[in-house]
């Protein structure tokens, strides 16, 4: 498995310029009614900071002593600053006093638990002295993962390179009331461990962006795995990534090991056709002003699969066609096998008429087979050439043919001697 960071939210204005589907993505979250937080009024800043930590897990315990960070996140210059940090009392309750607002600054309040760091960005909260941080017990278990719904989306082609720009919306719940973080530390750790999603072969340009803490992209053998901790509770999940695809479009077999409430594939209309073993068509859906043909289903078991084809996809044009071959370099290779054909026919030629009787003694007719003989001979290395046909029949096959252009005429003197270079039985005696 090869391990990778997680791309940063930096890197989000970079995707979606890739894909241009800024405002289809913005679309989805309105139609998925994604929740938006609120702002706080900042009209009167306050200077101190109160709050808890609970433990949200059922019998669960809060550690003494829990370290809690104040951090300023300059938005101007991109950084992250710690202000200070205190521990929480036996109750879990935890103050920040004289907090100085300065212009461009931002708070973050950090419960520092170690693999989960449950955070809260105090520009969102209202009333700054009942701030409450919530932990959880931790498992490795997926159980209570659940896929509520899977959007597989095809808003950009590239016909020239056969290329098809895929985005992925996920929204999953984790129903439990444990932080799922997986054993790192397990020797014998593998993707089945891990929270994973297949993806079609041959993709690449693969970006990942997601509401969960911070953690690792591992690639796998059939897509990727995420090392991040999953607290209980909704979380959104953006993919993207390219397929090329051959002929007119690629095959996708879609894995839920965690099941799925709803699954929809959409394709850009005029792009193409989208086919599904369990998946059944659907109005055609507008999303920031652009058509796309829909398929979709629900409620889907753990480990189910789900087989998709996407055909009559868009093909490069007889020009880029021709660029393309041109480009690759083919033609090379074509143009030295054309030239060599065209030597063999002349060198061919050449002997026939190094070995040909006076033309008063040759018989018309004979000449002609002997010519058609040639061009067959011609004709045979050409097929050989182009691996159309194997090295045993070509050989034996241009064998006969040899022998039939020695038959058409057999010498009788010395200026006539056989085409295979042997003597002459009439010369020997």
């Amino acid at each position: 498995m090869i391990i990778r960071q997680l791309i940063s939210h930096q890197s989000l204005l970079g995707w979606w310029s890739r894909l241009s589907v800024t405002a289809i993505v913005i679309a989805l979250f309105f139609a998925y009614d994604f929740d938006k937080p609120r702002i706080a009024n900042a009209q009167n800043p306050e200077t101190e900071i109160t709050g808890k930590i609970i433990n949200g897990t059922h019998g669960g315990n809060v550690p003494a002593d829990t370290e809690v960070l104040l951090l300023a996140i300059d938005l101007v210059n991109n950084q992250i600053i710690e202000e200070a940090s205190t521990l929480t009392d036996e109750y879990g309750i935890f103050r920040f006093n004289n907090v100085v607002h300065r212009s461009g600054v931002n708070f973050r309040v950090v419960a520092n638990t170690g693999t989960h760091t449950p955070t809260v960005d105090m520009q969102l909260v209202e009333n700054w002295q009942a701030v409450e941080l919530t932990i959880y017990d931790e498992t490795t278990s997926l159980e209570q993962i659940i896929i509520k719904s899977y959007v597989l989306m095809v808003p950009t082609i590239n016909a020239r390179e056969r290329e098809a720009g895929v985005l992925s919306v996920i929204n999953l719940d984790n129903a439990g009331d444990r932080v799922w973080i997986p054993d790192l530390k397990n020797p014998n750790l593998t993707g089945l461990d891990l929270f994973r999603f297949n993806l079609p072969l041959g993709y690449k340009d693969l970006s990942v962006e997601s509401e969960l803490p911070p953690g690792n992209i591992l690639d796998i053998a059939t897509g990727f795995a995420m090392t991040n901790p999953i607290p209980p509770g909704d979380a959104t999940i953006l993919i993207s990534y390219i397929v090329p695809y051959k002929g007119d479009g690629f095959d996708f077999t879609l894995k839920l090991p965690y099941g799925a409430t709803q699954i929809r594939m959409l394709l850009t209309d005029e792009a193409g056709f989208i086919k599904a073993d369990k998946l059944d068509p659907t109005e055609p859906v507008t999303v920031a002003d652009s058509i796309f043909n829909a398929v979709e289903g629900g409620n889907f078991s753990v480990n189910e699969r789900i087989s998709i084809s996407f055909t009559g996809m868009p093909q490069p044009t007889p020009l880029q066609t021709i660029f393309e071959f041109l480009n690759s370099r083919t033609y090379v290779y074509v143009l030295v096998g054309t030239l060599g054909l065209a030597l063999l026919a002349l060198l061919s030629y050449a002997i026939f008429r190094s070995q040909r009787k006076p033309k008063g003694h040759r018989d018309n007719n004979e000449i002609d087979r002997r010519m058609e003989i040639i061009e067959e001979i011609a004709t045979l290395d050409e097929q050989y050439e182009n691996h159309n046909t194997d090295e045993t029949e070509y050989k034996k096959r241009r064998n006969e043919l040899k022998q039939k252009a020695i038959a058409t005429h057999e010498p009788s003197s010395l200026e006539n001697p056989i085409i295979n270079g042997e003597p002459s039985k009439d010369l020997e005696e």
